[in-house]
């Protein structure tokens, strides 16, 4: 019996030619999908420890909810938060806003023997009247502790420390010793550990900032002492990009929306914070469009007022953001994550 079968012919094919081409195109499926996939970047999200002073004005709050929600999109991984705040009322208010964005079990540490605290609009409001608030601080680990717990469990060089308040806790970190968490002292855990420090603080090139001259002891010990290099997002950026009178639009009694209810009704502000949370995390979507530049290297000189001036130092590791023709574009990207935290995240029970 002859093997004619296997040479019919179709047309002008021969069935053996359309096997051939068969195979071929079913070995090449591989090779197609690794290179799609490898067109496709994998994004790792930034291991972020986020450090407020959460009281004293409501851009806090709403970076806050710009982190969850970039948590949310897979951009960020929330390892912790610290207050840096003196109100009593920051650590519950804090606690309240992850549970309500659905994450009660982020690990809040609170400041001991705080030297800036003041009265806020919102805190207490939002303790006393939402699901994961309480009346006291007492359930929170002490910030200097948590910090040398956290970050002894990370890989080396893989954290992002971003600090939105004073610079109290750092301060406090960097001298801390040798514990149960590691036998490192603070300078050289920090050293290790953190990738870089994203700090909303300063105004550039020289200026007076609430946030460095609020605790000038502590902001001096840390610029001159930090281990790591250092990101200054400052004053001048977040003044011009107004955000928050979107949260309007959001549910009525949620509690970011109330928190802007009680500081302004629910009007812009400014947006200092979310723009160094936004930087910290630089998220996928606008690292191909830039919205900020930055300086050349440098470092920031603090005088006994807490007034700041940058001087320029090519081999320095620090360099602060700059206004660029784009910069606008944050506005509508942090109203839009603000928005966002409220409606996709599931509160936690």
């Amino acid at each position: 019996m002859t093997a004619r079968s296997s040479n019919i012919t179709i047309g002008t094919f021969s069935f053996r030619n359309i096997c051939l081409v068969l195979l071929c195109a079913l070995l090449s499926l591989p090779v197609l999908s690794a290179e799609v996939q490898a067109a496709e970047p994998k994004h790792t999200p930034a291991a972020i420890i986020l450090d407020t002073d959460l009281s004293s004005d409501v851009d806090d709050a709403g970076a806050v909810a710009v982190l969850h929600a970039l948590a949310d999109q897979g951009e960020a991984r929330i390892l912790a938060m610290m207050i840096s705040s003196g109100d009593p009322w920051s650590g519950p208010c804090l606690a309240a806003l992850n549970t309500s964005f659905g994450r009660a079990d982020i690990p809040i540490g609170v400041i001991a023997d705080a030297t800036v605290s003041h009265v806020s609009k919102y805190t207490a409001f939002i303790a006393k009247n939402y699901s994961g608030g309480s009346a006291t601080q007492g359930n929170f680990s002490e910030a200097t502790e948590l910090y040398r717990n956290i970050l002894a469990k990370q890989p080396d060089n893989s954290v992002t420390l971003v600090t939105i308040g004073y610079l109290s806790n750092l301060a406090r970190l960097l001298v801390s010793g040798p514990d149960e968490h590691s036998v490192l002292d603070g300078a050289a855990l920090v050293a290790r550990k953190v990738k870089h420090l994203v700090c909303m603080g300063g105004q550039f090139p020289s200026g007076k900032e609430w946030n460095f001259y609020q605790d000038v002891k502590s902001t001096r010990q840390v610029l001159q002492n930090w281990p790591t290099p250092i990101d200054f997002v400052g004053f001048e950026i977040g003044r011009r990009i107004m955000t928050g009178q979107i949260l309007r639009q959001a549910t009525v009694n949620h509690p970011l929306r109330v928190s802007y209810q009680h500081f302004n009704n629910s009007t812009d502000r400014e947006s200092w914070d979310q723009v160094a949370v936004l930087i910290a995390t630089n998220p996928s979507g606008i690292a191909e469009e830039p919205l900020w530049y930055w300086s050349s290297p440098g470092y920031v000189q603090i005088e006994k007022d807490g007034s700041n001036f940058w001087r320029m130092k090519l081999d320095a590791s620090q360099r602060y953001a700059m206004w660029s023709e784009r910069s606008w574009k944050m506005k509508l990207l942090i109203d839009d994550l603000m928005l966002k935290a409220v409606y996709q995240s599931k509160p936690s029970p």
